[in-house]
């Protein structure tokens, strides 16, 4: 009788430590992994580096909450290739390695600007345009998202997408936006908040931030004749004016080694908004090992980030983790602790995920943009 009355306590205890714990992975720019001109096949080159891009899906898929682990959910930052549109193989790797997610962890995915089809390079800054290759591979109808029950929906073929976690009755809303995103993506943004008030909103776009620890917002324009926003703008216009959003996560920017930014803004209703950046295409451990010096290459390392949410203690720990390397980056800007400005249960209570599902249900149909239009 003692030892079940354990056993019932300790699965309990484990179940409310599950609940109030959980851990979202982050992909920042993969594009040196399925660069075709880094592969063995490719220019005798030493190694092939879609086995870094490898390293890091088969560890989130490892350690996955369908695998026994604590990683609910898995987002990228987009610039998913590296020849825009030139090369369909580095399109098929990449879909390939982000596949080996599919049934196993949830997870959404924007185009940054090497993944657009078209660069004209005649303007400054250049100007890049098309999706029609994100779309095929990463699109709403691609094997990746169709028939998705978590997959919300999207627009402008999946550049944009969203979707709702249900963690033990705790919410979270994961919004990806397209780069620069537009007026109409903007408004379509706001329509997916309205349809989910009141729910933790973590956003994800490749560009945003410039380095440093007080990183300030870049002066993003490669998508000006398209009438893409500014970050500045799309602070101004949506993010500043919906309480709910907490996160944004970003790549894209590095110099040399360095390739990691922060900051931290006021919403209009006084709660903070902690702004990411995470890029390690600059790092060349790997390439240095293996001496590629006679490339113009630069690998990433496998470099991640690691987003453990501690519901219980207030906090979110964001960790930087190589599964290529199997280690740990320590220094403060890449292992710290985010404690919120509010108490999580108390502004964002549990929900009954099926009453979400009947007001998705009813007010859904009514736009088509939530169907990939």
């Amino acid at each position: 009788m003692k030892k079940n009355l354990l056993k019932l306590v300790c699965l309990s205890f484990c179940s409310f430590c599950f609940c109030q714990q959980f851990t979202v992975a982050v992909l920042p720019d993969t594009q040196p992994y399925t660069d075709m001109c880094a592969q063995k096949s490719y220019f005798f080159f030493p190694l092939n580096t879609l086995d870094i891009l490898e390293s890091q899906v088969d560890y989130i898929a490892e350690h996955s909450a369908s695998n026994g682990g604590d990683i609910v959910f898995a987002l990228h930052e987009g610039d998913v290739v590296e020849h825009w549109g030139k090369f369909q193989c580095e399109w098929r790797d990449a879909s390939r390695m982000m596949g080996k997610l599919d049934g196993v962890v949830p997870y959404l995915i924007v185009p940054g600007n090497h993944d657009y089809d078209r660069w004209n390079q005649s303007k400054e800054p250049i100007q890049v345009s098309g999706y029609r290759n994100f779309e095929l591979y990463f699109g709403p109808d691609s094997s990746h998202f169709k028939n998705k029950s978590w997959y919300g929906g999207s627009c402008h073929g999946g550049t944009n997408s969203w979707s709702v976690q249900n963690i033990d009755g705790y919410q979270i809303l994961f919004l990806a936006l397209e780069l620069e995103p537009t007026d109409d993506t903007l408004d379509w943004a706001q329509e997916v908040i309205n349809l989910h008030k009141g729910i933790p909103t973590v956003i994800v776009t490749h560009e945003f931030l410039n380095l440093g620890s007080q990183a300030t917002f870049c002066n993003s324009a490669n998508r000006a004749d398209a009438g893409g926003n500014s970050p500045a703008n799309v602070w101004n216009k949506f993010i500043r004016k919906n309480s709910q959003i907490i996160f944004l996560l970003c790549g894209h920017a590095f110099y040399g080694s360095n390739g990691e930014g922060r900051r931290i803004e006021k919403n209009d209703d006084g709660y903070l908004v902690h702004f990411l950046l995470s890029n390690y295409q600059g790092r060349h451990e790997i390439r240095d090992t293996v001496s590629i010096n006679r490339f113009p290459y630069v690998s990433g390392d496998g470099w991640l980030r690691l987003m453990h949410f501690d519901l219980a203690n207030n906090c979110v720990h964001v960790q930087t983790y190589s599964p290529y390397l199997d280690r740990y980056e320590t220094d403060e800007d890449s292992d710290f602790v985010i404690h919120f400005d509010f108490d999580w249960k108390k502004r964002f209570p549990k929900k009954d995920m099926r009453k979400i599902q009947e007001v998705e249900s009813k007010l859904l149909p009514k736009s088509v943009y939530f169907r990939g239009v």
